[in-house]
């Protein structure tokens, strides 16, 4: 695992997906993220909603939307964009590679959505 401070993070090996749609991961420094595996594709989030903070591991995915547990607040897991009330602002989403095994992940730059 990498610091806080630094641009790209490894969240582990690929395998950690092995079996399950989403795993919650709280890599040092960074705050907790949210990894998925849909259609074959890997995607990083913010684990927190942007409404009542509530951990989005505890909530149901369905497709590509993350389901809050607390207030039923739904987010496309591609974009971050909020789609639906309570949620009104978008959540954190994360460049998502895969090196040698191990997924890594990046802030996305101004110019990313």
């Amino acid at each position: 695992m990498t610091t806080g401070t630094s641009a790209v993070c490894d969240l582990g090996p690929v395998g950690l997906l092995e079996g399950r749609e989403m795993v919650r991961v709280t890599p040092y420094g960074w705050p907790p993220l949210l990894i998925y595996r849909v259609d074959g594709e890997i995607y990083a989030t913010a684990d927190t909603c942007t409404h009542a903070t509530a951990s989005l591991s505890e909530g149901e995915l369905e497709g590509h939307t993350i389901v809050c547990p607390v207030h039923w607040a739904e987010f496309d897991i591609r974009t971050g964009r909020a789609l639906c009330f309570p949620a009104t602002q978008s959540l954190e989403t994360y460049v998502v590679s895969v090196d040698d095994g191990r997924i890594c992940v990046r802030r996305k730059g101004s110019d990313e959505q």
